[in-house]
């Protein structure tokens, strides 16, 4: 199975084009489109919403992740081998920081083995290298096979989240389509603080928002922090936006503490 992300949209012909491609080399293969409305050159929106997703794949996953605003330059095109046997093509830009923090990294190959690619354009590598790649990998091929080993790939900048004084320190992760904010706090943090539903929450020592199970909890157009279905807190308004509600940014700092009585 190969799970397939990007920020090209699906306006144009290029997922069309890399999914005709994948299909062409292995015409088997299971083809899961994730997203293709990442925000545009957003790679740390990419990193977050790959962690999300892999997830809920089986193991030996494939994943084509494209958001390549340096395609063409010297940035390299990679493959990396997590430790739960998953598979992750695409740009050495940062894309893949998560799930190599959550997952572990087994080893990573430099995509440099022409064999494997289908064209060489400058422009359009999601076709002509990660798209084949990915493909052949589900064909069989083995990782070994794609390219020279790489000592070290690139890593986004990233705070861990934490607590400090029975305070949740973390940032903002991205926001989605709703408007919705996605945080990087898991939710076993709220567990291990004894945190339970209808606490009140004040976020930034200074917003009180009630922690509930779902939107519908709280009147429209009211702000709550619920558990997501990946298992992170989520900042939203019932039937409303809270990115614009609240006017914080990607990457953002952000604390969360319950409201004493």
């Amino acid at each position: 199975m190969i799970g397939f992300l990007t920020d090209w949209s699906i306006r144009s012909h290029y997922v069309g084009v890399a999914k005709a491609v994948m299909k062409r080399i292995n015409p088997s293969v299971e083809i899961v489109d994730i997203t293709h409305e990442i925000e545009p050159f957003n790679v740390r929106m990419a990193s977050h919403i790959l962690l999300r997703a892999s997830k809920d794949f089986p193991t030996g996953s494939i994943f084509v992740a494209v958001v390549d605003y340096g395609v063409g330059t010297s940035r390299k095109a990679i493959c990396l081998r997590t430790k739960n046997e998953q598979y992750y093509v695409g740009p050495d830009n940062g894309i893949f920081t998560h799930v190599a923090l959550e997952y572990g990294v087994k080893q990573v190959r430099e995509l440099n083995n022409k064999k494997y690619h289908y064209a060489s354009s400058y422009t359009f590598h999601g076709r002509d290298i990660f798209a084949p790649v990915a493909a052949h990998l589900s064909k069989g091929v083995p990782f070994e096979e794609l390219g020279d080993v790489l000592p070290n790939f690139i890593v986004l900048p990233v705070k861990q989240v934490e607590i400090v004084n029975e305070t949740i320190v973390g940032e903002i992760a991205y926001f989605d389509s709703f408007g919705n904010i996605q945080t990087n706090i898991p939710v076993e943090m709220v567990q291990r603080l004894g945190w339970e539903m209808d606490d009140v929450l004040l976020l930034n020592d200074k917003i009180e928002i009630p922690y509930v199970r779902t939107f519908g909890d709280v009147v429209k157009g009211s702000l709550l922090v619920h558990p997501d279905s990946s298992g992170y807190l989520e900042i939203a308004v019932n039937q409303g936006s809270a990115a614009e509600k609240l006017n914080l940014k990607q990457g953002q700092q952000i604390t969360l503490r319950r409201k004493r009585p």
